[in-house]
C-alpha cells in the first residue's frame, strides 16, 4: 500500500472510531434553568446555586424601627462669626509700620500695625501736664491744710489751695478718661512718660490682634491715613467654622440643635467631616418658606476655607414618626405597576410579594403590608428576578 492510501486509511479508521464512540456514549444532562411557578402561596421563582452565583444575588432582613429620613443640600463654609474681629481704631492715625500680612497666623495682642496719630499725641501730652498739675496742687493743698490746722496760715489761703486741688483733679480724671476712651489700659496711663527719643513719640499706638487666629483680610499700606470708620485687617478663628443650611418649612419639625450632620467637600472627596446643629432660626423666610440652621464642625487643621462649596445632609427626626417595618429602598422593583419585594422562602427559592409603601428615605421605604420583619429580601439582583417573571407573563420562551 502507497503512502498516500496509507494515510487515507488511518484518516477514515479514526472518523469511524469517533463515531462509534459518539453513538455509545451517554448524553451530558444540562444544568438547571431558573423557573418561575405558580401555586397556592401565589408566584415562586425557582433559581439554582449557578444562576444565583452569576448575578451575585444577596438578600437582607427587613428591620424595624422609626424611619430616618435626611435632608442633603449644598451650602458655602463661613467663618465662625463669634470668633471674626474687624480691627479697627479709636482714631485716626497714619500707618508708620505694617507688620501682619494676609494668611498670618497671629495671636492675642500680637501687633499688626503701627500708626502715627496727632490727636492721640495731644490727648498724652494734656494728660503728662494735668497730672504734673495735680500732684504740685495736691501737695500745696496738703501743706496748707497743715498750715491752716496750725493757725499760721489764713482762711483765704487754705481755700486758693484747696480750689487748685478740686479744679487740676478734675482737669486730671477728664485727661485720664479721654485716653480710657481710646480703649489705652490703665497700667499703661499709669506709666505713660514724656517720650525721651523721636523713635517712640507719644502719638504711635499700634493695632493688635484681639484673639489668636489668621488673617482673612488686609486693607492697609505703609503711609496711609487710617480713619476709625475703616477696617485695615479681618481676623478670624478657623479652628471652627460654619454652614448655614437652609431648611424648609415642612422638614423643621425633624431638625433640632445638637443634630449630627455631614458635610463633603470637593477639595477631599473621600473624607466625610462631621459636625452638629448649634442654632436653628426661629424665624421662617416668607419668600423661601425655609429657615436658616448652623453646622458648626471642627476644623483644627484648618482645611475647610471660607468660601468652599460644601454638600451637608442632616437626619431628619420627625416627632410624629413611629416604628414600622423598614427594607432597603433597592429590594422595591416595579412590576406591571405594582411595588413588589422578592423574599427569599429558601435557598434558591423567591416569592413575589405585592407591597403597601409609606414614606421613604435614599437609603430605606416603609412596608405597611406585604413584608414582614425578618423576612429576607432581595437587595441585588431583583432586576434580574423582575426581568423572569416579566418573561413569563409574556408568554416568553
Amino acid at each position: 500500500m502507497s503512502g498516500l492510501n496509507c494515510r487515507r486509511f488511518a484518516r477514515l479508521l479514526i472518523v469511524s472510531l469517533l463515531l462509534t464512540a459518539c453513538r455509545g456514549s451517554t448524553p451530558v444532562a444540562a444544568p438547571p434553568e431558573p423557573s418561575v411557578q405558580k401555586n397556592g402561596d401565589g408566584v415562586l421563582i425557582e433559581m439554582p446555586q449557578k444562576a444565583r452565583d452569576a448575578i451575585a444575588l444577596r438578600t437582607m432582613p427587613a428591620s424595624y424601627g422609626i424611619l430616618t429620613q435626611r435632608l442633603q443640600t449644598t451650602a458655602v463654609i463661613k467663618p465662625d462669626e463669634y470668633r471674626l474681629s474687624h480691627v479697627s481704631p479709636r482714631i485716626g492715625g497714619k500707618a508708620v509700620k505694617v507688620e501682619a500680612k494676609l494668611g498670618d497666623n497671629v495671636k492675642a495682642g500680637q501687633t499688626l500695625a503701627e500708626l502715627d496719630s496727632i490727636e492721640l499725641g495731644d490727648r498724652k501730652a494734656a494728660y503728662l501736664t494735668a497730672r504734673a498739675n495735680y500732684d504740685v496742687a495736691r501737695r500745696n493743698y496738703d501743706r496748707e491744710s497743715k498750715l491752716y490746722k496750725q493757725e499760721i496760715s489764713s482762711e483765704k489761703e487754705y481755700l486758693d489751695a484747696r480750689g487748685d486741688f478740686e479744679r487740676d483733679e478734675a482737669s486730671f480724671n477728664a485727661a485720664r478718661e479721654a485716653l480710657r476712651l481710646l480703649n489705652i489700659p490703665d497700667p499703661e496711663i499709669e506709666n505713660l512718660q514724656w517720650s525721651k527719643s523721636s523713635r517712640d513719640p507719644l502719638s504711635y499706638f499700634p493695632l493688635v490682634s484681639p484673639f489668636t487666629g489668621t488673617v482673612i483680610a488686609r486693607h492697609i499700606t505703609l503711609g496711609e491715613m487710617v480713619r476709625p470708620d475703616a477696617t485695615p485687617f479681618t481676623i478670624a478663628d478657623l479652628s471652627t467654622v460654619w454652614v448655614i443650611v437652609d431648611v424648609y418649612e415642612k422638614d423643621l419639625g425633624g431638625v433640632t440643635v445638637g443634630d449630627s450632620a455631614k458635610v463633603l467637600v470637593d477639595s477631599y472627596p473621600n473624607e466625610v467631616f462631621r459636625g452638629k446643629v448649634t442654632y436653628l432660626n426661629n424665624v421662617v423666610d416668607e419668600a423661601t418658606r425655609t429657615a436658616p440652621a448652623r453646622v458648626q464642625i471642627p476644623n483644627e487643621d484648618g482645611r475647610l476655607r471660607p468660601g468652599m462649596f460644601a454638600t451637608v445632609t442632616l437626619a431628619l427626626h420627625p416627632a410624629k414618626s413611629r416604628e414600622s417595618v423598614l427594607i432597603p429602598a433597592g429590594a422595591v422593583q416595579q412590576v406591571s405597576g405594582k411595588n413588589v419585594a422578592f423574599v427569599e422562602q429558601r435557598p434558591g427559592t423567591y416569592a413575589v410579594r405585592d407591597l403597601t409603601l409609606g414614606d421613604r428615605s435614599q437609603e430605606q421605604v416603609q412596608v405597611r403590608s406585604g413584608v414582614a420583619q425578618g423576612d429576607l429580601v432581595v437587595t441585588t439582583g431583583g432586576f434580574y428576578l423582575k426581568s423572569m417573571l416579566l418573561k413569563q407573563e409574556l408568554g416568553g420562551d
